[in-house]
């Protein structure tokens, strides 16, 4: 058997975040990041293992609601 390989690009337009990576890049605690997801129904882009993934759009949305 062959396995085939991966790669993981670090294209910013395909680059993925977890609550926690969103809300180290924004400065702001993991709840408010959690809250504002819930607030604004936010659907994560991709589901892997239990672990929900926010795409480049997500902090582009957030970003300003962080400063409120």
């Amino acid at each position: 058997q062959t396995r085939e390989k991966t790669t993981v690009t670090t294209n910013k337009e395909t680059e993925m975040f977890t609550a926690g990576k969103l809300a180290e890049a924004l400065e702001i605690s993991p709840g408010k990041v959690k809250k504002l997801i819930l607030t604004h129904d936010i659907k994560p882009d991709e589901t892997k293992r239990g672990c929900k993934f926010y795409g480049i759009e997500t902090l582009q949305l957030l970003d300003p609601e962080s400063k409120k």
